[in-house]
């Protein structure tokens, strides 16, 4: 009778030990699998470009040779959220029926002559400057996407809106630098900034 209720103490502890360090592994994890705002963003912004491009009724003119879609994710030294935003964009494969070419660029490759059109500029970190935002707008005709709070306002031409629910958000004035005509039914939709 002893042998069974010290077998079943063992067995007790080291269920224990188990699921403790099944609780402290979890926590780590967790804390690798939950979102911050930004991700959570960068999410969101990834289904959300698709409806910013395609309510551009310019859009069929901002094509590269090869009739794609440029996209170049721009990123601050962080390439792996850069290339995590590249596969969530190349598994859409087309927006508004166009098929997609993106690209991957760092803020210190940024001043490297691009020759070929670029559609749209999609920011995947935070703390961009905003005169990168302003130069692409105004000298390369090209949408600046970007999801983080406060970039419409610095100068980027879309992004999203969070409040009870999550909505575009357009400058409206860094879209007529940029040449983009949004449709009449997005407009009614979405957040307007005007400077």
């Amino acid at each position: 009778m002893e042998i069974k209720a010290i077998r079943r103490k063992k067995s007790h502890s080291l269920w224990r030990g188990f699921l403790l360090l099944i609780l402290l592994l979890s926590r780590t994890c967790f804390a690798d699998i939950l979102w911050s705002e930004d991700k959570q963003r960068l999410n969101v912004a990834i289904n959300l470009l698709p409806a910013c491009l395609g309510a551009d009724l310019a859009l069929a003119n901002k094509l590269s040779p090869s009739g794609k879609l440029r996209i170049l994710i721009l990123h601050d030294n962080q390439k792996k959220v850069a290339l995590a935003v590249s596969a969530g964009l190349l598994a859409l494969k087309t927006i508004a029926g166009f098929p997609l070419d993106v690209e991957i660029i760092s803020t210190s490759d940024i001043q490297k002559p691009v020759l070929t059109p670029i559609t749209a500029l999609f920011v995947a970190t935070p703390g961009i400057k905003s005169e990168i935002f302003n130069n692409w707008v105004e000298y390369k005709q090209t949408t600046v996407f970007s999801p983080f709070s406060g970039d419409v306002e610095r100068g980027a031409v879309a992004g999203i809106y969070v409040t009870d629910r999550i909505l575009p958000y357009i400058n409206l004035t860094q879209a007529k630098k940029a040449g983009v005509v949004y449709k009449p039914f997005f407009l009614r939709i979405a957040k307007q900034y005007d400077e």
